[in-house]
């Protein structure tokens, strides 16, 4: 019987796992698979879910006691191992806690896969992000836009849109969509609140007549389609020539008459009239062709300036304020809050002042410039000049005028300067100060350096006139001659100039004249200046016309529907002109109000 020793059987163990002579190697050890490469499902949560379970898909997972691959969750290195369950080579579950997913936060997901407690690393897949969002803010809804239409042709247009379920947080925004024929272009869209967008419809879409429908998307971060979209509202793009015929049309009356008021066009579309008669102030709707009230100001204002700023609020400074003979001049301002529909007290001028100019500027300062500050000798104007800071409701000194003035304009320029031109100083013809009685030479103001340099000179003193800045960059000054003139003007001075930025010169318009005064001159879409109303041999007129800056050529157009001066004219985003109380013939006050189409 053969028999093996224990010895032996240990002899043969050893030689079996060793092998043995010829000089032989063992077999290299089989090298670790490649690390798998992922992706999950869902790629989301709302913030405040429940325990979620994730599908990870990917390659060459384990599932061994001691040899196994497991989902990591990773925020800004701080990592977390979450519960994983094995399921094949190519899919693992795994269980994100309710804890990790209560605030919004991207995480990254990926496994790792090895022995944890052995001597090799571990082997990690790639990371793929995963999103903890925020409650969806809900459809957002559209309830009104502002203007409805625009005429071929128009220039950029903000459009206002009312509604509800409007975001911009947590990563939600909103974009106002137009789309014609199923093709869609996203508006450049400005947040204002939960309730008010406003977007640029550009001048490209605003090139032939056509009807768009306009809706509001709502996005999150930057997903390849929004999360949600409102119902759609028309706009339609009308050819000039729209079925309708040049002219005016009433449009009911504001709640009281007017003279000496403001007329401010916001954002939202709207018309805030304020002051003229009292304290008292109310909004005209495009859209329904109707005034209705809003907030009051502190107090009654005649003859105040009112500037819109960039930030869609409306600076109302100085004028008259309430009294029994003689009004005083005011140094207050205050502003008006479309959002809230009122007035606040903000800060005061150094001077109280009336018949001054209120320029914005490029950097949203106003410049205040001129106007009387007191009553002696029927009113002195001034040179001191001061600027409005909105960001800080605080009035500083902007320095001086080179001239006093009263009743002058201050035209914004392309390049941020300020054109100053015309006024009177309160002085008599051939006084001492040199010009004058009332100066003939303009002003640039520079924001940059804070200094009033004199720039050309007009052919004629200028008192009320109308300074209106055009598509190329020129100031186009119109009437306003005083009767008699200054002593040191041509016996025939032009009627109308132009004001070139750049050569820094006036030069005449054709032969244009107009035989009335006290008119408003407004700049149309097309580029035309629409001159309406005004007063003739000291009687209001009702004659509207329309004037060609190329040509200096005036045309007839449809009049006014009741005869008027000292009114208020405003072009409205669709292109129309709402002109607004003053006085008719008879001196009476007027609460009328008409739109030019």
């Amino acid at each position: 019987m053969l028999r093996i020793t224990g010895i032996a059987l240990l002899t043969a163990t050893v030689v079996a796992i060793l092998g043995c002579g010829g000089g032989s190697s063992s077999p290299a050890p089989a090298s670790p698979p490649p690390p798998p490469n992922i992706s999950i499902s869902p790629t989301s949560a709302v913030a405040g879910s429940p325990d979620l379970t994730l599908t990870v898909m990917g390659s060459n997972f384990l599932g061994e006691t001691h040899n196994f691959s497991q989902a990591v969750w990773s925020v800004n290195s701080s990592n977390t191992l979450l519960a994983t369950t094995f399921v094949s080579s190519t899919q693992l579950t795994a269980v994100i806690p309710a804890a990790l997913l209560s605030n919004t936060v991207t995480a990254q997901v990926l496994v790792q896969t090895g022995d944890p407690i052995g001597d090799l690393p571990l082997r990690k897949s790639n990371s793929v992000s995963f999103g903890v969002i925020a409650p969806s803010p809900g459809v957002p809804s559209i309830s009104s836009i502002s203007p409805t239409s625009a005429v071929v042709g128009s220039p950029d247009l903000t459009l206002t849109v009312t509604g509800s379920n409007f975001v911009n947080a947590n990563r939600y925004h909103n974009v106002v969509a137009w789309s014609v024929n199923g093709s869609d272009t996203s508006l450049a869209t400005t947040f204002v609140s939960s309730t008010r967008l406003t977007g640029v419809i550009p001048a490209a879409l605003l090139l032939s007549p056509t009807t768009a429908k306009l809706s509001v998307q709502t996005w999150y971060f930057d997903n390849d389609t929004p999360t949600s979209v409102s119902n759609s509202v028309s706009f339609s793009v009308n050819s000039p020539a729209a079925g309708i015929s040049s002219g005016f049309v009433p449009v009911g009356n504001m709640s009281r008459t007017r003279y000496g008021h403001t007329a401010s066009l916001l954002t939202n579309g709207k018309v805030l009239i304020a002051g003229g008669s009292d304290e008292t102030a109310e909004l005209f709707d495009p859209a329904s062709e109707s005034f209705a009230p809003t907030g009051s100001m502190s107090t009654s204002r005649y003859g105040a300036t009112a500037t819109l700023l960039a930030n869609g609020k409306v600076l109302i400074v100085g004028g008259f304020g309430p009294g029994t003979s003689e009004l005083p001049r005011l140094a207050t301002a205050e502003l008006y809050d479309p959002l809230r529909g009122t007035f606040s007290e903000t800060g005061s001028m150094a001077f109280p002042r009336v018949l001054h100019a209120a320029t914005l500027l490029s950097d949203g300062r106003v410049l205040i410039t001129g106007g009387t500050t007191e009553s002696a000798g029927g009113g002195a104007a001034t040179t001191s000049a001061e600027l409005y800071d909105p960001r800080t409701g605080i009035f500083t000194s902007a320095g001086s005028l080179i001239s006093d003035r009263a009743q002058h304009t201050a035209t914004l320029l392309a390049n941020g300067q300020v054109l100053i031109a015309g006024g009177w100083n309160g002085h008599a013809a051939d006084a001492a100060d040199d010009p004058p009685w009332d100066p003939l030479f303009a002003e640039l103001y520079d924001p940059a350096s804070g200094n009033f340099t004199a720039t050309s000179t007009m052919s004629t003193t200028r008192i009320g006139h109308s300074a209106i800045r055009l598509p190329n960059g020129k100031i186009l000054i119109l009437g306003g001659i005083p009767n008699p003139q200054n002593l040191h003007q041509p016996v025939n001075p032009r009627y109308a100039e132009l004001y070139d930025p750049t050569a820094h010169t006036f030069s005449p318009v054709g032969n244009l004249t107009l035989s009335q005064t006290g008119y408003s001159a407004t700049l149309l879409t097309n580029g035309k200046i629409l001159i309406a109303g005004g007063e003739d041999q000291r009687h209001a007129v009702g004659t509207a016309e329309l004037l060609d800056p190329a040509s200096g050529s005036l045309t007839a157009t449809g009049g006014l529907v009741t005869e008027r001066k000292g009114h208020t004219a405003t072009l409205l985003l669709d292109g129309r002109v709402l002109v607004t109380g003053g006085v008719d013939s008879n001196g009476n006050t007027l609460a009328s109000a008409e739109v030019y189409k």
